[in-house]
């Protein structure tokens, strides 16, 4: 579990991207019922560093979050390597900066780095890039089936509505983005922005939720769990724990409506069944594996999600002993459970 170097690919994208937004600047100065569809248009790319968080009142009853606004929970690299790199300042972007990344490893069931934002609303939009350098990615509303879109365009275009979710109950729901390793014929990157998120709503942070990690007295364990403190800050709570043996389980008893796991998909993890109350059969079945090295460089992934009636509920995480052919072993790595209402 130790870290890798810097991505050299990221390095030469950054690059890449300066030489178009300057050229630019010289031409012109899924699972609750929702529907998503990928969406529409608008111009060009950026520099480097972080901003304050924000979210802005937009027209009645919705908001705009930027990629800074603390209910984005972005996967995280170790001490070397980054998963996403905030740019700023980009002026063609919405408060002038953005989150994004081309961190993908072929090999696994997971192949990219991710992002979620929580939120309270029936409707959400993901406001990021086209471009020739962008590739395809994963989406799902509420742990649901995934749908996936294509941002490869010939020319870059900014602050464009990637995907339009809509249609969802009024409460609280969770959208996952996920690089994938695939993209374009044409497209020379795997490419993904986060610019801001258009909500019929508001945003939901972790603190407006209930939370349990590392160290948490509400955790329960069956078998043998092995558990560790990191001081990179890749772990949502500070920490995590780990299993490869069969059967061995965490469970947490919570309120509320939806229910996230976070942890850290690695080369040696296999799948975890996942239980919900008294029910005897898995609810899911989710192979934690990515890439061939085990490095540690995507951690605070969210691994699982599940809209339920609002209530008190149950989860179990199970190792399940198994893992697919290209995996080294059966481990299971768990960060941190957080509850919404």
């Amino acid at each position: 579990m130790n870290a890798t170097s810097a991505n050299p690919e990221r390095v030469r994208m950054q690059k890449f991207k300066s030489i178009i937004l300057i050229t630019a600047m010289l031409i012109a100065c899924v699972g609750c019922g929702g529907t998503a569809t990928p969406a529409g248009s608008t111009t060009t790319q950026p520099g480097s560093t972080t901003t304050p968080a924000a979210s802005a009142l937009t027209a009645a009853g919705s908001t705009k979050a930027n990629d800074t606004d603390q209910s984005i929970i972005y996967s995280k690299g170790d001490k070397s390597t980054q998963d996403w790199q905030s740019f700023q300042p980009a002026q063609e972007d919405y408060l002038q900066d953005e989150h994004s990344s081309n961190f993908i490893r072929g090999g696994g069931a997971i192949t990219g780095s991710g992002a979620v934002i929580n939120f309270s609303g029936t409707g959400i939009t993901w406001i990021g890039k086209k471009g020739p350098q962008y590739g395809i990615a994963s989406y799902s509303i509420d742990g649901g089936a995934p749908k996936t879109v294509d941002n490869y365009n010939s020319t870059e275009i900014a602050q464009n509505p990637d995907v339009t979710v809509s249609g969802l109950s009024p409460d609280s729901h969770v959208l996952s983005i996920s690089l994938l390793d695939q993209k374009h014929s044409l497209s020379v990157g795997y490419w993904q922005t986060i610019d801001a998120f258009n909500i019929d709503g508001s945003p939901l942070t972790r603190s407006q939720g209930t939370a349990a990690g590392f160290n948490s007295a509400e955790l329960v364990f069956k078998g043998t769990w092995q558990g560790g403190l990191v001081s990179d800050g890749s772990d949502l709570s500070g920490g995590h724990y780990w299993s490869n043996e069969t059967n061995a389980s965490i469970s947490w008893t919570f309120n509320g409506s939806l229910i996230e796991v976070f942890g850290r998909p690695d080369y040696e993890d296999g799948y975890m069944d996942v239980y919900i109350d008294t029910d005897p059969n898995p609810v899911a079945s989710v192979n934690g594996h990515w890439g061939s090295s085990d490095d540690d460089t995507l951690n605070s992934y969210m691994l699982f999600a599940v809209k339920l009636t609002p209530g008190q509920h149950t989860i179990k995480v199970v190792v399940a002993g198994r893992h697919d052919n290209r995996a080294r072993d059966n481990y299971v790595q768990i960060d941190e459970f957080i509850a919404f209402q």
